[in-house]
Parts: C-alpha cells; structure tokens; sequence
C-alpha cells in the first residue's frame, strides 16, 4: 500500500510542476491582445484549478507517508506551512485569474495583470521550497 500512495505522490509532484512554469507563463501575458490573451488566461486558470486538486491529493498522501515513517517535528511543521502558503496563494491567484476572466472585453485584464504575476511568482518559489524540503528532509535533524 505505502508504494502505491508514494507512487500516487511523485505522479502529483510532477502534475504540481505547473507552478514552476507558471511565473513564466504568466510574464507572457502582458504581450497578448484580445482573444489570444483571453484564451491564455483560461489556460492558466485551468492549469491552477488542476494544480490545486492535486495539491489536496499531495497533502494526503503526503500525511500517510510521514504516518509511516520517522520524520524530525521541525520539518513535518515546516512541510505544513508550505503547503497552506501554496494552497493560500494558488487560491489567490485563482481569483485574480477568473477576474481577468470575466470581463468579455478584456479591459480588466490589464488590471489585474500585475497581481497575477506577483502570486504567479509567489507559488513557484514557494514550490520550489517545497521540492527543496522534499529532498533534504535530512537536514531537520
């Protein structure tokens, strides 16, 4: 059973990869007009609505794997907060995404353009630490 929640666990992690990407995707807003940027927005609202859903299904199997192991309560604590601060962010970035969205003209989007890089940029580097506590859950102690 641990294998297969761990396997349910890497899959999420690479499926989460968007976030790296997404300070990128988002710096390319600003140079689309009309439909296109529209359409681009939808993509990345999607992109973080699936995000989101797996970092629920991260968080859970996350739980069960630290359940079965020996983990220092210093980085059990730490992986907590990151997390709530992806979730946090990605909420907010959601908002100001389907903002964005709903305005037919797209004259709201230039508004709310700036917000979205800022928390674009937010949940990378905040997945970043994460993938970097991941990996060296060892120097907790």
């Amino acid at each position: 059973m641990t294998q297969f929640v761990l396997f349910l666990h890497v899959l999420g992690a690479i499926l989460m990869g968007i976030y790296l990407m997404m300070p990128f995707l988002a710096a390319r807003i600003g140079g689309l007009q009309g439909q296109a940027r529209t359409g681009f927005l939808s993509l990345l609202y999607t992109a973080n609505r699936v995000g989101q859903f797996v970092l629920v299904i991260e968080f859970l199997t996350g739980g069960y794997l630290v359940s079965k192991g020996n983990y220092a309560v210093s980085w059990m604590i730490t992986a907590v907060v990151l997390f709530l601060a992806l979730g946090a962010f990605t909420g907010i970035l959601g908002k100001q995404l389907r903002l964005g969205l709903s305005d037919e003209s797209g004259k709201s989007i230039a508004g709310q353009l700036g917000k979205i890089r800022l928390f674009s940029n937010l949940t990378g580097i905040v997945f970043l630490l994460i993938i970097f506590i991941m990996k060296y859950y060892n120097l907790f102690g």
